[in-house]
């Protein structure tokens, strides 16, 4: 089986960690104002959200898949751009226990929402650097609950009768992310919680998504990867 050839542009907190995990498969490291020195089988975008137009841009005219792993970008015409032409895989989190919980967030929702008096919430700590709050992670494991307990806020007297889901942030010390999805019942909490004790999972995870995303067309998610390596571990026969 032949090595993947990984390209990867951004040498920050995230780049580094993938840089390691690549081990013989970085073709490239390449930061701001500097140019990919080659043809690669799948490019990882870990830099910032100002630079990610110009290198899907880069993928386009050269026809290498891509993963964008970088935050706060936004690019409304990025399916039409895409259109099938390459690969681009975008997530929040490449962590695979993170995407495994993003589906158990949605079972927790679907329980939630059979009974009223089952508030979810969410929690969630970064270190004092991160930028976003918010963080993206915390979005998509907030819509995976909401998927599953769609609850609108109705206001009677001045006091919601209904709650939406609440997000709780924390910016401090140098954690590397923490987050918990949670039940409040009146006589009962259930809790959810994953901790990264280091970025390797989120690296590890990319890798991944590199792997799985090579040759394929069109715009996909973590969630993607996460029905094909994941959903079977929710198929249950017989009594356990």
């Amino acid at each position: 089986m032949s090595v993947l050839r990984i390209g990867l542009f951004g040498r920050g907190r995230l780049g580094s960690a993938i840089a390691t995990e690549a081990e013989g498969g970085l073709a490239w490291q390449v930061d701001q104002g500097e140019s990919p020195t080659g043809p690669v089988d799948v490019a990882i975008d870990a830099s910032i959200a100002e630079a990610v137009a110009s290198h899907l841009d880069w993928a386009l005219d050269t026809g290498t898949d891509l993963v964008i792993g970088a935050t706060g970008w936004v690019l409304p015409d990025l399916e039409v751009r895409v259109a099938g032409r390459i690969g681009v895989l975008t997530s929040s989190n490449f962590s695979l226990t993170v995407a495994l919980m993003t589906r158990l967030a949605t079972v927790m929702g679907r329980f939630a929402a059979l009974d009223p008096a089952r508030d979810p919430y969410l929690v969630e700590q970064h270190h004092r650097l991160k930028a976003d709050a918010p963080s993206g992670t915390a979005k998509t494991l907030a819509a995976a609950v909401l998927a599953g307990c769609p609850r609108k806020t109705e206001w009677t007297l001045g006091t919601p009768a209904l709650h939406q889901l609440n997000i709780g942030v924390v910016r401090a010390g140098a954690e590397f992310g923490t987050h918990t999805v949670g039940l409040d019942a009146p006589a009962e909490v259930l809790e959810l919680t994953h901790t990264a004790r280091s970025r390797a999972p989120f690296a590890q995870g990319a890798l991944a998504a590199a792997r799985w995303l090579h040759g394929r067309k069109g715009l996909f998610t973590m969630d993607d990867l996460a029905a094909d390596l994941l959903d079977p571990l929710f198929v249950f026969g017989g009594k356990p």
